[in-house]
């Protein structure tokens, strides 16, 4: 709030600290307790501008009423919202039932980031914007036969470790679903999934993808032995202090879908009952600002301006991958999922996925069992939310 400060001195502001979560819930901390904590801390804290930290955070409080709509004073005050980044003020209407309670100075979204000196050594064409899955791991599995022992290049790194990551980035580009509209029945078991999980499985089984080893740190060897990997913006950070000649392009797509995922955090908005909304609103005004945005882009933190035009390149690499692919408007692949449902699903993920890489099962025979258990897991999840709720 300091630089709100030296603009609105006449405006005192008092901002209430996170870390009193960390006193109420000790030293193990859960992500759903850290959730639940941070809930009752914004609802209990008389805070007249709310910093919301996701989504799915944002849009229960505008569901329960918390949040007050922004859309007259951005009428009164002529504001600025052609700037923001085509779809993005449509996308967070979505989580308000089609009304504006909040505005937010990020966005990020994955990229496909390429080790540039591996492609102009070995002479393979570079990636380039909006190629498929199958085309990106094609130009990986160039790189199968270079290099051995230390010395290996790989095509394309997961870096997290897990094949289940890269299928859900394969499931969520294509638009596919894990629930029904209702959220009560599991749908890995249809022809959409199917697709997607036998493309991973070759992927990985021949050598087009290289996962993580489990336990061995990322290191700057690993790094430069990389051709291509796929992260978000906060990789440039990275990146330019290791000073690898590096690029970028958009992350692999599906022909069919004109529209990618994107994340957005914080949200900044204005309590529903506070006293001071027109004080509140010029710090929500200036924090999403044209002038915060600008003075942003002469950061390095790894966060994009959710405005155009204020961040056009990274050190000469273009940012285009990150701010032209259009935005979707549906939600995420899991952005309406319980964390303890996610944090449960990727074990049986993981293991029907590698037993078809192993050539245990089929893809059709994992689908069908991964629809049953990852069924039973939801019953469970829900059960058990249900019960909570009781006590």
């Amino acid at each position: 709030g300091k630089y709100f400060h030296m603009k609105y001195p006449q405006i005192e502001v008092e901002v209430i600290p996170e870390t009193q979560v960390l006193q109420n819930l000790g030293k193990t901390i859960r992500a759903e307790d850290w959730d639940t904590e941070i809930k009752k801390l914004l609802e209990n804290s008389g805070a007249d501008v709310i910093k919301l930290g996701d989504a799915k955070t944002f849009k229960s409080f505008a569901e329960a009423g918390r949040l007050y709509e922004l859309e007259e004073m951005i009428r009164q005050d002529d504001y600025d919202m052609k700037g923001f980044l085509p779809g993005l003020i449509d996308k967070i209407k979505s989580l308000g039932n089609g009304k504006l309670y909040g505005l937010t100075p990020y966005v990020d979204r994955d990229v496909l980031y390429y080790n540039a000196a591996l492609f102009k050594e070995h002479q393979i064409e570079p990636p380039k914007n909006n190629m498929t899955w199958q085309e990106m791991f094609d130009l990986s599995a160039r790189f199968a036969n270079i290099g051995s022992g230390e010395n290996k290049v790989y095509g394309f790194y997961e870096w997290s470790g897990d094949i289940g990551f890269i299928l859900y980035k394969i499931a969520d580009s294509s638009g596919l679903k894990l629930l029904d509209p209702k959220g009560e029945k599991v749908l890995l078991n249809s022809d959409g999934w199917k697709k997607a999980i036998k493309q991973v499985t070759d992927a990985v089984r021949s050598k087009s993808v290289f996962l993580h080893p489990e336990g061995q740190t990322y290191s700057q060897k690993l790094r430069d032995q990389a051709a291509m990997m796929i992260s978000s913006a906060y990789k440039t950070r990275e990146l330019v202090f290791t000073k690898q000649d590096w690029n970028v392009v958009t992350a692999p797509v599906d022909p069919a879908m004109d529209s990618s995922s994107i994340t957005f955090s914080p949200i900044y908005a204005i309590a529903a009952d506070s006293a001071n909304k027109r004080a509140a609103w010029e710090f929500v005004k200036f924090v999403n600002g044209p002038e915060m945005a600008q003075a942003r882009s002469r950061t390095l933190e790894g966060k994009l301006p959710s405005r155009n035009g204020y961040m056009k390149d990274i050190k000469g690499r273009s940012t285009d991958a990150f701010y032209i692919p259009k935005i979707r408007q549906e939600s995420s692949l899991y952005e309406s999922l319980p964390f303890e449902f996610l944090r449960l699903f990727y074990k049986p993920l993981r293991e029907e996925l590698l037993a078809v890489v192993a050539n245990e099962k089929s893809v059709d025979e994992a689908a069908a069992a991964l629809e049953v258990k990852v069924q039973e897991l939801l019953l469970k999840v829900r059960e058990s939310a249900n019960k909570d709720k009781g006590k």
